[in-house]
This record gives structure tokens, C-alpha cells and sequence, in this order.
């Protein structure tokens, strides 16, 4: 729907909505879409691009049925389940020469852009820290969360749902060569999918990079910390802020009012743009897309090894 309500705002932009559940038609109807009942369909009203907003599980299936109706295509994060179902995708789009993009949308957060201008101030890193944790239940009230893809082990889970901070992790400061991690679930919510998970990597040049990602934690939170040799930056990706504080300086703070379905806006531009023209570097490539499917493959065989292992990327 955020999707939907995002590109009603697009001046010469015609949403089509593809329902993957008969019963959501009719809601669909009411909040004033155009309806297709199928993706082949939605082409012949004229559907130019598609964004696939479906269950995890469906992206594969549902991003190659787009392609085959000479659909340019979006898909929500993250790509695939793990990636060779993500590469077998990215395959089909090179094979198909469709445009593939992923839908981290994060990467278009003004404060979040504003950290990524402002690493260069703190000088050589050391240390980056991200945390993203919530509690699965608040996330769709609507909805039995146990009902939800996001408690599935084989297409859910914090190492899926929370894939936006491996994403920006590696966009930021360089996709890991190997990570250690320990993914847990402590029967709390009663869901077969992992509910905790900590992984750790380090760059070539000593830097290490950490996350925790959680379904259990309230309030939620989402923040990153870079130390480095002159300073440190904070980003609050719930408040929207960025602190910076250097050593003998006041501590400078950004704010942004960006709101969360301006994001949604802000990367549908970029989509549409990038198929007319340059690509927008926020835009996650399909590339990326399988990278962080490959660094999440890599932390679930360091848990179960408890030793670091290789990210194989495709």
C-alpha cells in the first residue's frame, strides 16, 4: 500500500494494483486503484514497470512472471530467500536485459544520506556499530504475526526482514570477505523463523563492523555509530537525526522531517528514473541484492560452525 499511495504521487504515474490475495480486490477498489487480476493483465492496461511487494517466498516466481511481460521490475527486500534463488533472478534479468533493482529503501533516508556525507569528518575508521531491534507483534497489528511470512524459518526471520542493515552495512563501507555470527531463536514468540542475530566482520584494514538485529526488543530502534580517529558519528534512523561530535568541538546534530512514505517516493523516482536514464547510487542493484542474500547465507553457516565463514557471493 506504501508503494501504491507513493506512486499515486508521481504526476503521469497510473498505479495498477496486482493483489496476491483475492480478498485484498475489493479493499483495493474502495481506496480508489485500478485493479488487474494478474501481472500478464496488468500489462495489457498498460503497465510499463512492476514492483513486487509479495511474501519473500513469491519474488522469484513472481519478479520472472514480470519479466516475461517485458516488465522492468523492483522487488521488495530482500531479493530471494538466500542467494541462488536470488542469482538464479539477477540471471534472468541479464538473460531477459530487464532492469533489477531491490527495495532498500533505507538507502533513501535524508538522515542516513546525511551520514554517509559526513564519514570523511571523523578520519580514518576503527569501529562501526549498527543495531536495528522491535518486536515482531507491533509490527502489523492487523495481522496475526504468526500468520506472517516474517515468522516462516524458510523465507522470515531478522537475517530477512532486517536484511536493510546488512544492505547499508555493505553499501557503506564495503561488502565483508568473510563474518562470523550467532543467530538464535529463543522460543519468545513462537515463531520457527530466528529471532535474534549478531554478526561480525572486519575489513581488510582492521576496521570491524558489528550488528545486532532482534524481533524481541521494545522500544524499537535503528542505529549506526562510526568511530573513528578524529571523532563520532551517531545516525537515529527512527528520529532521524545525526550527531556529530569531534574531539575539542561541540557536538554538531542534523535533523530531518523526512517522512517514512517520502522515502517510498523518493525510491520510486529513482526507479522509474533509472529506466530512462543514469541509476540513482541510492537504488539497490540486483548485484547488491544477492550480496546481502550472501552474507546472510554465510552468517547462518558461521552460527551453525561457530567459526567465520566465507561469503560466497555469486
Amino acid at each position: 500500500m506504501r508503494h501504491l499511495r507513493a506512486l499515486t504521487k508521481i504526476p503521469g504515474v497510473r498505479p495498477i494494483a496486482v493483489p496476491s490475495r483475492e480478498e485484498r480486490s475489493q479493499e483495493m477498489e474502495k481506496a480508489g486503484f485500478v485493479v488487474a487480476r494478474d501481472i500478464g493483465v496488468a500489462t495489457e492496461m498498460g503497465a510499463e514497470l512492476c514492483i513486487v511487494a509479495t511474501d519473500t517466498g513469491r519474488h522469484v516466481e513472481d519478479s520472472i512472471a514480470a519479466m516475461g511481460c517485458e516488465l522492468d521490475v523492483l522487488v521488495e527486500k530482500p531479493l530471494a530467500p538466500d542467494a541462488r534463488q536470488g542469482s538464479i533472478l539477477n540471471g534472468k534479468a541479464k538473460e531477459t536485459s530487464r532492469k533489477l533493482f531491490v527495495g532498500c529503501v533505507i538507502r533513501f533516508s535524508e538522515s542516513l544520506d546525511q551520514f554517509r556525507n559526513l564519514l570523511t569528518r571523523i578520519g580514518r575508521l576503527h569501529s562501526v556499530r549498527v543495531e536495528c531491534q522491535s518486536y515482531l507483534p507491533d509490527w502489523r497489528p492487523q495481522r496475526p504475526y504468526r500468520d506472517s511470512y516474517s515468522a516462516r524459518a524458510d523465507e522470515g526471520g531478522v537475517l530477512r526482514d532486517l536484511i536493510h542493515e546488512i544492505d547499508y552495512a555493505g553499501w557503506l563501507f564495503g561488502w565483508p570477505l568473510a563474518v562470523q555470527a550467532k543467530i538464535r531463536n529463543l522460543s519468545r514468540l513462537g515463531i520457527a523463523a530466528d529471532e535474534i542475530a549478531d554478526l561480525i566482520w572486519e575489513r581488510e584494514d582492521g576496521v570491524v563492523v558489528s550488528l545486532t538485529l532482534d524481533y524481541l526488543s521494545r522500544p524499537p530502534r535503528r542505529s549506526m555509530k562510526a568511530m573513528g580517529e578524529l571523532g563520532t558519528l551517531e545516525w537515529d534512523g527512527i528520529e532521524g537525526t545525526v550527531k556529530l561530535a569531534l574531539a575539542g568541538s561541540p557536538c554538531e546534530v542534523l535533523r530531518s522531517a523526512q517522512s517514512r512514505d517520502e522515502t517510498f517516493l523518493d525510491q520510486a523516482n529513482a526507479f522509474i528514473n533509472a529506466v530512462k536514464g543514469p541509476r540513482d547510487s541510492r537504488l539497490a542493484t540486483g548485484d547488491e541484492g544477492v550480496k546481502a542474500l550472501a552474507v546472510c547465507d554465510a552468517a547462518r553457516r558461521a552460527s551453525a560452525s561457530r567459526q567465520e565463514e566465507t561469503v560466497e557471493y555469486q
